[in-house]
């Protein structure tokens, strides 16, 4: 199944969800979303590092440890605790679609409700559409 963003009118491509599950809720649709988002993250996290330091030895990370070694920048969210982080940024997607601050949009229909259920074998694309709130509204 293949997700997308609209955000301005503009449509960008996130990635394909796979699940074993034949259906899933949309309370699980927003956690593989910010699972996709935050891969996406440790992606680019991971080539930034290995162009800034790619002369990292073994000995240093046998001393220091992997996570003394990689220091997270002040700019990107620490590894430690990565766990709790993803709690977080879950529960604040689920807040921001109750709130209206995004829609979900299951080929032809709209998602309304975080229990609503849908077939991933009859549904082809989602849509987490963004709309812009208008100046003073």
């Amino acid at each position: 199944m293949l997700l997308t963003d609209e955000i301005g009118g503009k449509i960008y491509s996130v990635g394909e969800m796979r699940s074993h599950k034949p259906v899933i809720s949309v309370r699980e649709l927003i956690a593989a979303r910010v699972d996709l988002e935050l891969e996406a993250h440790r992606d680019r996290e991971a080539d930034v590092r290995s162009r800034a330091m790619p002369d990292v030895s073994s000995r240093e990370l046998e001393l220091n440890g992997a996570d003394k070694a990689l220091r997270p920048s002040i700019f990107h969210a620490c590894r430690v605790g990565e766990a709790v982080a993803r709690d977080r940024l879950i529960e604040a997607a689920e807040q921001g679609f109750l709130r209206n601050r995004f829609f979900i949009l299951l080929d032809d229909r709209q998602a309304e409700h975080l229990d609503d259920e849908l077939e991933l074998d009859k549904t082809g694309k989602v849509t987490f559409l963004q709309l812009t709130p208008l100046q003073g509204g």
